[in-house]
């Protein structure tokens, strides 16, 4: 009976210690490393310059070349017992980095903190995080186009306090 039991149990501890380590490895990556784009296929492209047909704008950036390229359309949500932050204003800018530019009101100082902070603040999830339940104003952002090779799509707001820790990492790209 000890031996039926012992070579019945084995394989179960085995299984377990397998799932285990795949936890483990699973619960190491980062925001980032989670989110990431499939590697590209093995064709390789040549980089663009300014010389190869593309044309430069007004800001000094050229389309697709800039490390980062940014639309943020900030608007308020319904709830009308809450005030925005003092100087939010309602609208569309444009942000590029490397080199900084677009319509957005202070750029240099966008791009370091982007600089400072990378892009896991336009890709963390905080919807399985727990968090206060605090109102911290009826701010929303949204935020779309590419930090380095990480594609951005995502809303920032201050319902809850992980998502306004998050909309607050960002802050000079938000609501300089």
């Amino acid at each position: 009976m000890s031996l039926h039991t012992l070579a019945t149990a084995l394989p179960a501890r085995l299984a377990a210690l397998a799932a285990l380590g795949l936890l483990i490895t699973a619960c190491g990556n980062e925001p980032a490393e989670v989110n990431a784009p499939a590697p590209e296929s093995d064709q390789t492209t040549e980089p663009s310059s300014p010389g190869d047909g593309e044309e430069q704008g007004d800001d000094g950036a050229t389309g697709g070349d800039a490390a980062v390229e940014l639309t943020i359309e900030r608007s308020l949500n319904d709830e009308e017992s809450l005030s925005p932050e003092s100087g939010y204003e309602e609208g569309t800018w444009t942000l590029t980095c490397a080199p900084a530019g677009g319509d957005h009101p202070d750029p240099e100082a966008a791009c370091a903190r982007i600089d400072e902070v990378g892009a896991e603040p336009f890709v963390l999830d905080t919807g399985d995080m727990t968090c206060t339940m605090i109102m911290g104003g009826p701010e929303v952002v949204r935020v779309t186009g590419h930090v380095e090779d990480t594609e951005v799509d995502t809303e920032f707001n201050k319902v809850g306090g992980c998502e306004v820790d998050r909309f607050e990492s960002v802050d000079t790209v938000l609501n300089p």
